[in-house]
């Protein structure tokens, strides 16, 4: 006999008013005692401000908020650009455009980085084809266009997203008709109609540029250019002084600080606001498309030839050749490098990699579950903490971890796993808090009345609903896990380091052939893991 609906609700009862205190519980484990502990010890004893009074210090949180802003701006210019294009423009090839300018995504920073100099930089591929190089890509022009090239892609998925979401189409039809140019109707309607998306877009630029490590650490180090991230890096790393060490904590709290006014600046009204009266329920496309402009589509796959394509293919072809300053013709090419990074090492690290992403999607797939599930049940702001720590920088959230729990798991591969789960839990939220929508409380009260409880319900009604989001919620969480950096490289210990924290040891030991082999390995691993996303946009059907 089934169970009576009372029964169904009597068992929910409980669960809808004990689900919340889990949240707060799981919430105050990832994000809430750690960031406690480490405000509290920054605040401690004046170390803030010897911290703040340190010449070094200063320095490199100048050099952070003028590189994040000076990023943001690029960025947000190119993402801006191409987003106009494929999105309010009729051109060929617009799909295509969207998954390489979104691909550029998936490529790590720091392995960004050592493409760059792989190909611009002296000895690199465009100096062997051309006799042409760049010097100024290590030092800080290098360090800011670089960064402009991996956030780049956010600014396009803010812009692109509320383009498509918008009737634009219906006003800019009325000013042609008015007789007003391409030109003028874009600058006098469709961009100040999208400021808040701009705005956006530019402040979760610079939040990515302010977090940014291995960009940094590949290009500015070398030529003494400091940020904060590198600069808190390098006092845990490389020095055992006590001073250095609140240092690092005061720069992070900084990074923290700094993150939460851009979280501040993100949900203020202007920003946040919609654009009124322009949101189209039915087709989430911009009208009736005008003809893309002469040469537009040309300088867009030139941007995309540039700073992705080229770049991936001088990394492979350092990677094959012999050694750096050695042409790269076929003669040269040699698997000798891809051999040398298969050593025992290597393997243990790309296994441990694996584990410790998996692991983190399982986790963050049931937090973010957990989110969603009180977020429909009462208070609707869960998953803003989750957007938090994701815009906290990764040496932050290391530090935070490190002195919230280190004392018991310090140098295990448990406290990569809380980082992890801490820093990456909104790319399983955002997913799964989109798809929940979908699910009418209907079916619910309907599942209730047949006598599933919340096991059945989750299985049959809640589950299947879910599913491509739940797939894409973890394969998020895995692709950015596989190629995180900066926590591993704080938080590693004896025997557990990770893939990326290997790349940027063969990096940091000068050779560069090595270097690029293994770039080459975590590159093709995070592209096959990725796969999955471009399917699940095409069951989608529109950017997600």
């Amino acid at each position: 006999m089934g169970m009576r609906p009372s029964s169904a609700a009597s068992q929910a009862s409980p669960l809808r008013f004990g689900a919340p205190l889990a949240a707060a519980a799981v919430l105050g484990v990832l994000a809430g005692y750690p960031l406690w502990r480490l405000a509290a010890e920054a605040l401690s004893g004046g170390g803030m401000g010897d911290a703040l009074s340190a010449t070094g210090v200063r320095t490199a949180a100048f050099n952070s908020l003028w590189t994040s802003a000076a990023a943001a701006t690029l960025a947000a210019a190119a993402g801006t650009a191409v987003a106009l294009l494929t999105e309010r423009y009729r051109i060929r090839g617009a799909a295509a455009l969207r998954v390489a300018m979104v691909g550029t995504l998936i490529v790590p920073p720091f392995v960004s980085a050592v493409s760059w100099q792989a190909t611009y930089a002296p000895f690199g591929l465009l100096d062997d084809l051309t006799g042409l190089s760049g010097g100024w890509i290590d030092g800080r022009v290098g360090v800011v266009v670089v960064i402009a090239v991996n956030v780049a892609p956010l600014a396009f998925l803010v812009v692109a997203a509320a383009l498509r979401g918008s009737r634009l189409g219906d006003v800019e039809r009325a000013a042609r008709a008015a007789g007003a140019a391409d030109a003028a109707t874009l600058r006098s309607i469709t961009l100040p109609l999208i400021r808040p998306a701009l705005a956006a877009a530019w402040l979760v630029g610079f939040a990515a540029a302010l977090a940014n490590f291995g960009v940094t650490t590949v290009l500015g180090t070398s030529a003494g250019f400091d940020t904060l991230t590198t600069r808190v890096y390098r006092a845990i790393a490389f020095s055992a002084r006590e001073a250095a060490f609140q240092e690092a904590v005061a720069m992070a709290l900084i990074l923290v600080l700094l993150a939460l006014v851009v979280i501040a600046l993100t949900d203020s009204r202007f920003v946040s606001g919609r654009m009124t009266g322009l949101a189209d329920p039915t087709t989430g496309r911009i009208g009736s498309m005008a003809p893309a402009p002469p040469g537009a589509a040309a300088l867009a796959w030139g941007y995309l030839t540039l700073s992705l394509m080229l770049p991936l293919g001088g990394l492979v072809l350092r990677a094959l050749t012999r050694a750096v300053g050695v042409s790269a013709s076929p003669g040269n090419w040699t698997l000798a490098n891809f051999r040398a990074v298969w050593d025992a090492r290597t393997w243990e690290a790309l296994g441990r990699s694996a584990a410790l992403a998996a692991s983190a999607a399982l986790l963050a797939l049931a937090v973010a579950g957990l989110l969603v599930f009180v977020s429909r049940t009462g208070n609707r702001r869960w998953g803003s903490a989750a957007a938090v720590m994701f815009a906290v920088p990764g040496t932050s959230i290391a530090l935070a971890v490190s002195l919230g729990y280190g004392r018991w798991i310090a140098n295990t591969a448990a406290i990569i796993l809380v980082a992890y789960v801490a820093k990456l839990l909104v790319l399983a939220h955002r997913p799964l808090a989109g798809s929940a929508v979908s699910i009418h409380p209907d079916l619910l009260r309907a599942g209730r009345a047949a006598g599933a409880g919340p096991g059945g319900l989750l299985r049959w009604i809640v589950a299947p609903m879910l599913r491509s989001a739940i797939v894409a919620g973890a394969v998020l969480v895995f692709v950015f896990a596989v190629h995180e950096l900066t926590m591993s490289s704080l938080l590693r210990g004896p025997g557990n380091e990770t893939l990326a924290v290997v790349v940027l040891d063969y990096q940091q030991i000068g050779d560069p052939t090595v270097t690029a082999a293994l770039a080459v390995v975590l590159a093709i691993v995070i592209a096959v893991v990725a796969a999955p996303l471009l399917w699940l946009r095409r069951v989608w059907g529109a950017p997600q």
